[in-house]
C-alpha cells in the first residue's frame, strides 16, 4: 500500500469560505465583460501574423508598387436552361430597387460542363453559348452595373490582350467584339516592323462574305455576324481569345452557318489545328467568360475602404435568414458615407463586403447567365456559415442538457453544469479581450486570434463537462455513503479535485507546446487554450462542488433534501461499467495483444497521410466561394491564381534584364518532377509577365513614332545609350535600359502600329525609380542626378493552387527555373540581403515568389507543421506535468535521491536533447537543470506512472490519424488541430481512470477491486461526458461548414477512443501490469 496526494488542504482552505469564493468567483465575472467584449472583434482568416520571407516580399509588394491595384475576376457562366424557365425573371429587384435575395440565381443553376473543347450545345442552349448575341447584350447590362457602382471611382485602366483597347473600367467581351467590329482592334490594324517596312493586318472586318459587316452596336447584327467575328479573333490572335472563354470552347456543327472552321478541333500551341480536322459550317461556344476590373487599393483607404476584415466596421445587415437559410445581403456603402465613418472616428467600411455588394449588383441581372466573383468574399461566406451554424449550436446545447440529466438525474445538477459552463466561457472569452486590451495598451501583441479560435468554446465545453460531472459524481457516490453535504464536498474536491488539476495541467502543457512557435497565432492559441482550461478548472472542477453543496445545505436546512438512492441507473448500469473494467483486465492479454496489433497496423496508414487543402474541408462546398473555386479549376484550369516575383538589387544590370527571359525559357522546358501547374497561356506555353516586355513594346512604338520620346529626352546629349542599326536602344547598355523604364514609369506606352495605348500604372506593377523623375528627361530624377531601380517584380500564377503537394512542387521548379537570378546573386536569392551590397558582380540580392497562393501555402504549411511538431512537444511536455503531478509525497530537498536521478537519466537525455534539436539550446539547458533537479525529488517510480498514462493516449492518436487516412482526409490546419485536442481532453480520461486506481489502492483495496472502482463513480463520469460530447459533436458535424464538420465528426471519434483507452486500454494495462509484478514477486519468494 502506498499514499498519493490528494487536494485535502485546497478543500479545508475553500470549503469554509464558500461565500467568499462565491463572491470572488462574481466580481471576476463582472471584470471579465469589458474583456468579453474586446475579444468579440471578427477574425481576419486571410491575415497571417507571422514572419516568412514570402511575407515579407508580400508586403513590400503592397507597400512599395502599384501592385496595390488589385485586378478582380468576375466569372459570367450559361445558366441551366431548366432554370431559366422555371425561375423568375430579371431584373431581380422590387418597385423600390431592392434586391429580391429570395430570386437571385444561386451557383447551383449554372449549366454542366460539357468537357475540354466539346463546345456548348444543347436543348434549350442559346446559340454559341456565351458568344451568343442575347447573352452579349446581358453581358453589357451587367457592366453598366459596374460603372455605376460605388466602387466605380476606383476602377482603374485595363488593356485588352486582344483588341489592344485600353478600357477605364470593367473589361468584357462586348468590349473586344466593339473594338473588332469597329474596326479599331489591333488585329484589323496593319503595322510596321522593326525596319519600318508594312506589315499588313492579321485579319479584317471589312469582307464579311455573305453578310454585311455591322458593327456590334448596330441595330440589324445577328447572331451570324457574332459567329463569324468570334472566329476571326480565334484564329488570328495567338489564343489571345481563347482566354476570354472557358475550356470547354470548341467548334460545333451548324449547317446553316456561315462560318467555315474546325469542327471539334483544338488549336495547337503553334496557333493551328491538326490536318486531320473536319472543317465545315458551324460556330464557336462555350460555356463561360469574365468581366474583368481593376481597383486602387490605395484609394480605397484613403476614401474610408480597409482590406482588413479584422479592422472593418461590423455590418449587422449582412445577412438575412429566409426559411432557415441564412443569405448574405451585402450593404452598398459608399465613398461618402465611408469617409463620414471615419472622420467620425468610428471604423472603415470593408473592401471585401464592397466586393459582394458589386457581385449582388450584378446577380441582379442575371436570366440566361450567372454571376459569381471568384477568389472574394472569403470571410463574408465564413462568418455566414458560422452564424448559420449558431441553429446546431443551439441543438447541440439542448442535446446536452438532455444528456447531462440522464447522467445526473437532478435538474439542480444540470443547471450546476450549465452555469458554470456559461461562467468559464465568459473567463475564457473575457480573460482573452483583456489579453488584447493589455496588448494594445502596451504596444506588443499578446493574442493574435485566428481561425483556431473558434474551436476553443468547444474545447471548454467538452473539459467543463468532463470535469463537472466528475465532481458530481463523486459527490453522489460519497452521499449514497452516508456522509453530509460538507462532508461528500470535502471527499470530492480532496480526490476528484486532485484529478481535475492534474487533467488541467496537462491538457495546459500540451497546448503550452505551441509557446515555442515562431507563428504568434500559434503561440496565441496555446496561450488562449491555456486561459480556457483554467477557467474550466476553477469554475467546473472547483467552484461546482461548493455550488452543490451549498445548495444541499439550504434543502437540508428546509427539510428538503433527497437522499441519493442506490441502484438509481445514470445513462448506464454501473455494473455495466465496472464488468468492462473487470473483463479487460481479467483479459488483458488478449486485448493488449489486439491493440498492440491493430497499433502497428495504424502506424503506416498514419504516416501515409500527406498535407493538402480542400476549399470544402474549410467551407461549405456548396457555397458560392468553393463553387467558384471548382470553376476555375475545370472551367479555366489553364489560368490559376496570380502570384509574383519580387526582385531586389541592380535591376539596371543588362544581365539582370536578360535574367527574366531566361528565367521564361526554363519554365517552358519543364523538369522532371514539374507539376505542370503554371499558369499558361491558351496554347500552353508558361507566363511571366515583366517590364522586359513594357520595354519591347515601347520599342515598337518608338519605331512608328518617336515623338513622344523624343519629348521625354530620347536623344539628348547627357543620354549615353547606344542604339542598334535600327536606332533602337540596345537592352545590353544600362543607359538605355534606364531611360526606357523611366519612360514606361512615367508615360505608359504610347499607340504606335500595332501597340496599343498602354497607361503608366501597368509600368508601376513591375518597377520603381528611387527618386521622382523628370518628365522632360525620364532618365534623370528631378534634381538631376541618375536614378537607382532596386526593385521589380514579375508576374506569373499557380493552376489548382489549392493543393498544396502540387504548389510545394511548383515553388521548387520556379526555384530552378530562376537560376539565371541566382547566377547574379552572392548568396541563396530566397535569403534577403541589404540592397545596398549588390555589386557589380552580384548585382541580385534578393529574389522570392510571394502572392496570395503562395504565401497561403506558406502560412498554412508552416501552421501545419509547427503544430504537427509541437504535437509530439506537448505528449513530452504532458508526460513531465504527470511526474510532478505523480510525485511521491516526502519530495523535500532533504530526501532528494541520486538513485532516482540514475535511473531517470536516460529519459531526462532524451527529452532534452528533443527540445535542443526541435527548440533550442536556451529552453533545453533550462529544462534539462529542472528535470535533473526534479528526478531525485519526485522519484523514478512518479515517472513510470506517468508514462503508464501517457501511453494510451499515443494510441489514441495513431488511431485518431489512420482513421482520418483511411476516412480520405489529408493533413491540414484541422486535422492537426483535432489530433492536439485529442491529446489535451484524452488524457483526461485516462488520469481520472489511473488517479481512481491509485486512491483505491492507497485504501488498501487489491488489484481486481480497485480496477472494478473505476467503472463507478469515475466510470459514470467518464460515460456521460463522452454521451454527451460525442453527442454535440455529431450534431456539429451536421454543418454544411466543411471546418465544422470535420471537426465535430473527427472530435466525436476522438471522444471515442478516448473513451475505450480510459475503461479498456488502460484496465488491461492495469491488470497486466499487476499479475507481471506478482509474478515476479512469487519468483523472487520461491528463490
Amino acid at each position: 500500500m502506498y499514499e498519493v496526494r490528494d487536494f485535502a488542504r485546497v478543500a479545508d482552505f475553500l470549503l469554509p469560505r464558500k461565500n467568499q469564493v462565491h463572491a470572488v468567483i462574481l466580481v471576476m465575472s463582472l471584470v471579465m465583460v469589458p474583456g468579453l467584449i474586446a475579444s468579440l472583434t471578427p477574425i481576419d482568416i486571410e491575415s497571417y501574423d507571422m514572419e516568412s520571407p514570402e511575407l515579407t516580399a508580400f508586403k513590400v509588394l503592397n507597400e512599395d508598387f502599384a501592385a496595390s491595384e488589385e485586378a478582380y475576376g468576375v466569372m459570367i457562366s450559361i445558366r441551366d436552361p431548366m432554370h431559366v424557365q422555371n425561375g423568375p425573371i430579371a431584373p431581380h429587384i422590387d418597385e423600390n430597387g431592392d434586391v429580391l435575395h429570395g430570386e437571385l440565381p444561386t451557383a447551383k443553376e449554372r449549366v454542366g460542363y460539357p468537357g475540354e473543347s466539346a463546345g456548348l450545345v444543347g436543348e434549350g442552349i442559346p446559340l454559341g453559348g456565351i458568344l451568343n448575341l442575347t447573352v452579349l447584350r446581358e453581358i453589357e447590362m451587367k457592366i453598366a452595373r459596374v460603372a455605376a457602382d460605388p466602387l466605380a471611382e476606383f476602377m482603374r485602366p485595363l488593356v485588352s490582350e486582344l483588341s489592344g483597347q485600353n478600357v477605364a473600367g470593367a473589361l468584357a467581351l462586348p468590349d473586344n467584339f466593339r473594338s473588332f467590329m469597329a474596326g479599331e482592334s489591333m488585329l484589323t490594324r496593319g503595322t510596321v516592323n522593326l525596319f519600318g517596312q508594312p506589315v499588313p493586318a492579321r485579319t479584317n472586318w471589312d469582307d464579311c462574305g455573305v453578310l454585311e459587316c455591322l458593327e456590334f452596336d448596330d441595330a440589324n447584327i445577328t447572331q451570324a455576324h457574332i459567329d463569324l467575328a468570334a472566329h476571326r479573333m480565334m484564329l488570328h490572335s495567338d489564343g489571345a481569345m481563347l482566354r476570354w472563354l472557358s475550356t470547354d470552347r470548341g467548334f460545333t456543327y451548324d449547317e446553316s452557318s456561315p462560318v467555315i472552321g474546325p469542327i471539334g478541333g483544338k488549336m495547337t500551341e503553334d496557333g493551328t489545328f491538326a490536318d486531320d480536322i473536319e472543317w465545315g459550317p458551324g460556330r464557336w461556344s462555350a460555356s463561360t467568360t469574365w468581366i474583368l476590373f481593376q481597383l486602387s487599393r490605395d484609394a480605397m483607404e484613403e476614401s474610408g475602404f480597409t482590406h482588413s476584415w479584422a479592422e472593418a466596421a461590423a455590418e449587422p445587415d449582412g445577412y438575412t435568414y429566409f426559411g432557415s437559410k441564412l443569405r448574405t445581403t451585402a450593404p452598398i456603402n459608399t465613398a461618402e458615407e465611408c469617409r463620414a465613418s471615419v472622420d467620425a472616428g468610428e471604423k472603415p467600411c470593408s473592401a471585401e463586403w464592397a466586393i459582394i455588394a458589386l457581385e449582388t449588383n450584378l446577380r441582379t441581372t442575371d436570366e440566361l447567365t450567372l454571376t459569381m466573383v471568384i477568389g472574394e468574399g472569403i470571410n463574408v461566406e465564413m462568418n455566414r456559415e458560422l452564424q448559420e451554424s449558431a441553429i446546431l449550436m443551439a441543438g447541440m446545447a439542448v442535446a446536452i442538457i438532455v444528456l447531462l440529466w440522464v447522467s445526473l438525474r437532478r435538474f439542480s445538477d444540470v443547471a450546476i453544469v450549465a452555469a458554470t459552463l456559461g461562467f468559464s466561457l465568459l473567463w475564457m472569452q473575457g480573460s482573452i479581450g483583456w489579453g488584447i486590451i493589455l496588448g494594445n495598451e502596451f504596444g506588443f501583441k499578446i493574442i493574435s486570434r485566428s481561425q483556431f479560435s473558434n474551436l476553443l468554446p468547444i474545447l471548454v465545453l467538452a473539459l467543463g463537462i468532463d470535469d463537472s460531472l466528475h465532481a458530481l459524481h463523486r459527490y453522489k457516490e460519497e452521499r449514497r455513503s452516508g456522509k453530509a453535504p460538507h462532508d461528500a464536498a470535502h471527499s470530492s474536491m480532496s480526490r476528484v479535485g486532485r484529478a481535475i488539476m492534474l487533467t488541467s495541467f496537462t491538457t495546459m502543457s500540451a497546448f503550452a507546446a505551441n509557446l515555442t512557435s515562431d507563428i504568434a497565432a500559434l503561440r496565441s492559441f496555446g496561450i488562449e487554450a491555456a486561459l480556457g482550461v483554467g477557467a474550466a478548472f476553477i469554475l467546473t472542477g472547483l467552484w461546482a462542488p461548493i455550488i452543490r453543496m451549498d445548495w444541499d445545505l439550504l434543502m437540508e436546512k428546509r427539510g428538503k433534501l433527497p437522499e441519493e438512492t442506490t441502484g438509481k441507473v445514470h445513462m448506464i448500469r454501473e455494473e455495466w461499467l465496472t464488468g468492462i473494467a473487470d473483463n479487460s483486465s481479467k483479459h488483458a492479454a488478449l486485448l493488449l495483444t489486439v491493440i498492440v496489433a491493430t497499433t502497428a497496423l495504424a502506424v503506416p496508414v498514419m504516416m501515409s497521410l500527406e498535407g493538402d487543402f480542400k476549399v470544402e474541408d474549410f467551407i461549405d462546398g456548396e457555397s458560392d466561394f468553393a463553387q467558384g473555386v471548382l470553376l476555375i479549376n475545370t472551367r479555366f484550369s489553364d489560368e490559376g491564381e496570380p502570384a509574383s516575383v519580387v526582385i531586389e538589387g541592380d535591376m539596371l544590370d543588362p544581365r539582370v534584364f536578360a535574367a527574366i527571359q531566361a528565367t521564361r525559357d526554363n519554365m517552358a522546358n519543364a523538369s522532371a518532377n514539374d507539376p505542370g501547374k503554371y499558369t499558361t497561356t491558351p496554347l500552353g506555353t508558361p507566363e511571366m509577365h515583366a517590364i522586359d516586355e513594357l520595354v519591347w513594346f515601347a520599342e515598337a512604338s518608338m519605331v512608328v513614332d518617336s515623338t513622344p520620346f523624343e519629348a521625354a529626352g530620347w536623344g539628348a546629349s547627357d543620354l549615353d545609350c547606344d542604339t542598334d542599326s535600327n536606332g533602337l536602344p540596345e537592352e545590353t547598355d544600362r543607359d538605355c535600359l534606364r531611360f526606357m523604364f523611366g519612360f514606361v514609369f512615367t508615360y505608359g506606352i504610347p499607340a504606335g502600329g500595332i501597340i496599343p495605348t498602354i497607361p503608366a500604372s501597368i509600368a508601376g506593377l513591375y518597377i520603381l525609380p528611387e527618386c521622382e523623375l523628370d518628365p522632360l528627361a525620364v532618365h534623370l530624377c528631378d534634381d538631376g542626378t541618375e536614378p537607382e531601380y532596386l526593385r521589380m517584380t514579375m508576374a506569373w500564377g499557380i493552376s489548382n493552387a489549392e493543393q498544396f503537394s502540387l504548389v510545394e512542387l511548383d515553388l521548387a521548379e520556379l526555384k530552378m527555373d530562376m537560376q539565371p537570378f541566382q547566377d547574379l546573386a552572392a548568396q541563396d536569392i530566397s535569403v534577403r540581403a541589404g540592397i545596398g551590397v549588390a555589386s557589380e558582380e552580384f548585382p541580385v540580392t534578393w529574389a522570392i515568389p510571394t502572392g496570395d497562393p503562395v504565401i497561403r501555402y506558406v502560412a498554412a504549411s508552416s501552421m501545419q507543421n509547427q503544430l504537427q511538431s509541437s504535437l509530439f512537444l506537448g505528449v513530452l511536455f504532458c508526460l513531465i506535468t504527470l511526474w510532478w503531478g505523480f510525485r511521491r509525497i516526502d519530495s523535500g530537498f532533504a530526501d532528494y535521491s541520486t538513485k532516482d536521478l540514475l535511473l531517470s537519466s536516460p529519459v531526462i537525455i532524451a527529452l532534452t536533447a528533443y527540445v535542443y534539436f526541435t527548440v533550442g539550446s536556451g529552453f533545453a539547458a533550462l529544462l534539462g537543470v529542472w528535470l535533473v533537479v526534479g528526478a531525485g525529488l519526485w522519484g523514478v517510480r512518479s515517472l513510470s506512472t506517468a508514462m503508464f498514462t501517457t501511453i494510451p493516449i499515443v494510441v489514441v492518436i495513431i488511431w485518431l490519424y489512420a482513421i482520418i487516412a483511411l476516412a480520405g482526409y489529408g493533413l491540414n490546419m484541422v486535422t492537426v488541430a483535432i489530433a492536439a485536442m485529442a491529446l489535451g481532453v484524452g488524457i483526461d480520461y485516462v488520469i481520472h481512470v489511473v488517479e481512481r486506481y491509485r486512491e483505491e489502492r492507497s485504501e488498501g483495496a487489491n488489484v481486481d477491486a480497485s480496477i472494478r472502482a473505476i467503472g463507478g463513480a469515475a466510470g459514470l463520469a467518464l460515460f456521460g461526458s463522452a454521451v454527451s460530447d460525442v453527442t454535440g459533436f455529431l450534431i456539429i458535424a451536421q454543418s454544411p461548414m466543411g471546418f465544422f464538420a470535420s471537426f465535430g465528426l473527427f472530435c466525436a471519434v476522438m471522444i471515442g477512443l478516448s473513451l475505450f483507452a480510459s475503461l479498456v486500454t488502460t484496465p488491461a494495462m492495469l491488470g497486466s501490469l499487476a499479475r507481471r509484478r506478482k509474478t515476479q514477486t512469487q519468483q523472487v519468494e520461491a528463490q
